[in-house]
């Protein structure tokens, strides 16, 4: 009995720590989803991710539905309020890390004018050129347009090139090429790795 007794507290104290390091989401929250290796996101990971560092390839905003906790964000199924117990079940079944952004104390008071306009560009289609539009969007720029009011995140011109080499991926060639486009490199966009690295926010922690 003793001996069960032991097993079972060295067991709690193993798990309780971990549980007390998860962050705590709060509305306004930034959720980073780290890159595959692979495809698309492969592609984004070779052209704007950060060396030495986990790169990204989509973000979400933390809100809340009545008592229920969300996210909005743009995704392949177009710009979405999605549970974020299935936002977190969907990053976990790719074996994805999800890590916790937040805007620093400066910034926190343009969180309720982002949620509300946020919420006003719901049901809008996916944007697959990743140049600008009003009636589609991609994940960071449905984030960026969420607080644009308020100027928080800076658009940027867009990058398809290897920082390390310099060279444009066949991936990103391809992609243009069948949609009949010119590769918009640099006209004015975001993405998830430079939105990370933005002064307004402080790195809380990863969820997973």
């Amino acid at each position: 009995m003793r001996a069960l007794v032991l097993l079972f507290s060295l067991l709690l104290s193993s798990i309780v720590p971990a549980l007390a390091k998860a962050p705590q989401v709060r509305d306004g929250d930034l959720l980073f989803v780290s890159a595959g290796s692979t495809g698309l996101s492969g592609a984004i990971d070779d052209a704007t991710g950060k060396q030495g560092q986990l790169s990204y390839d989509h973000v979400a905003l933390v809100a809340h539905d009545g008592s229920e906790r969300i996210v909005l964000h743009a995704d392949e199924q177009g710009s979405r309020q999605q549970p974020l117990s299935a936002f977190l079940d969907e990053a976990r079944a790719k074996h994805r890390h999800v890590v916790l952004y937040r805007l620093k104390q400066a910034q926190r008071d343009t969180i309720p004018d982002a949620i509300a306009t946020a919420r006003t560009m719901l049901g809008k289609p996916y944007n697959v050129t990743y140049v600008q539009s009003e009636d589609s969007y991609y994940c960071s720029d449905f984030i960026e347009r969420a607080f644009r009011a308020h100027h928080v995140f800076a658009l940027q011109p867009m990058n398809f090139k290897n920082p390390q080499t310099g060279e444009i991926s066949q991936y990103w060639i391809d992609f243009y090429k069948t949609r009949g486009m010119a590769l918009p490199q640099d006209q004015p966009g975001t993405n998830p790795n430079d939105m990370a690295a933005s002064p307004a926010l402080t790195r809380i922690g990863a969820l997973f």
